[in-house]
């Protein structure tokens, strides 16, 4: 492995990246988010099914919002066709199939054309995977939409993979790996909601932070680590001091060992090579490979050096 130097508040390297941060960093962030025709249909639809089950009388009227990453995007400006839609009192597939079940009625024949919602890709509960609860993937007017019910988390200690069960938004928002992924738009109200009170704030001040005590975040999930570190090289922002600290420290470094397999930390490793910070890989290393995570292995010549230096192809012991 390549030699380190220590590097005080790692995150905060990257000046020349930071000088050539885009136009859409530039712009003072949004209050309110305006929607396109696109998604005001979509927004339009989706009321109009919430309705609709209320109607069937065997459920509760479930509330619906657009989460985390598009909230964030829209905030700074950026549109995106990949959607989270988050409901209140029932699973992503129960909530396509009743859609599906309004579409097919007349008044939903009568507003939209045949076929405004996809195939609906369900994925099955699956608690060694952490799939607790069914959701759902599928196309509706061309966006890219997951239908997920909010949820709570719960971990063990050996695993970085929770159970869930039905939650609040309030438990939704603070089970997120950063704050400014934790905002939600709400559908009815045509607000944005922040229940960790931070998103706001750390969006203005260019800082990811856990919504919760980074380390025992980082102890539950330590992929939340790279996560953190990535979502800090795509904006350009900073990591919290606090969040930092909690990163480097032994017992974090020896979760990421026994609970990250090595070919899913190489996934975090290209993701951020993406991003317009690619000096923030310095801090990964030095924060946890420097630590012998992960001991030195030998590396096929055919891929990426990059990562080979780092061990990143070697399966997991």
């Amino acid at each position: 492995m390549l030699p380190f130097r220590s590097i005080p508040n790692g995150s905060r390297l990257c000046y020349a990246s930071r000088n050539r941060v885009s136009a859409l960093h530039r712009k003072t962030m949004a209050k309110i988010i305006r929607l396109t025709d696109q998604e005001a249909l979509l927004r339009q639809l989706l009321l109009e099914v919430s309705s609709y089950i209320d109607t069937l009388g065997e459920y509760t009227k479930p509330e619906l919002r657009f989460t985390g990453g598009w909230v964030r995007d829209k905030l700074l400006g950026s549109t995106s066709n990949d959607i989270d839609i988050s409901i209140s009192s029932m699973t992503g597939y129960t909530f396509g199939t009743l859609m599906k079940e309004y579409l097919a009625q007349d008044e939903g024949r009568a507003k939209y054309n045949e076929g405004v919602v996809g195939k609906l890709a369900k994925i099955e509960s699956n608690p060694e995977k952490s799939k607790h609860l069914e959701t759902v993937t599928t196309k509706i007017l061309g966006l890219d939409i997951d239908l997920v019910n909010l949820r709570k988390e719960t971990y063990a200690d050996d695993s970085r993979n929770p159970t869930m069960e039905f939650g609040t938004p309030e438990d939704d928002a603070f089970r997120r790996d950063a704050t400014v992924n934790a905002m939600f738009y709400n559908l009815s109200t045509a607000s944005i909601e922040d229940y960790t009170a931070r998103g706001f704030k750390d969006m203005e001040a260019k800082v990811i932070k856990t919504p919760l005590a980074p380390f025992q975040t980082f102890k539950d999930d330590p992929l939340r680590v790279l996560r953190s570190i990535r979502f800090a090289s795509r904006l350009g922002y900073t990591i919290a001091q606090e969040d930092e600290q909690a990163m480097s420290d032994k017992t974090i470094r020896e979760a990421l060992r026994l609970k990250i397999r090595r070919e899913r930390v190489g996934v975090e490793i290209v993701k951020m090579l993406k991003g317009r910070c690619q000096s923030r890989l310095t801090t990964i290393f030095y924060l946890t490979l420097r630590s012998r995570a992960w001991p030195p292995y030998g590396a096929t010549s055919h891929r990426s050096p990059r990562l080979i230096q780092y061990n990143l192809y070697q399966p997991h012991p």
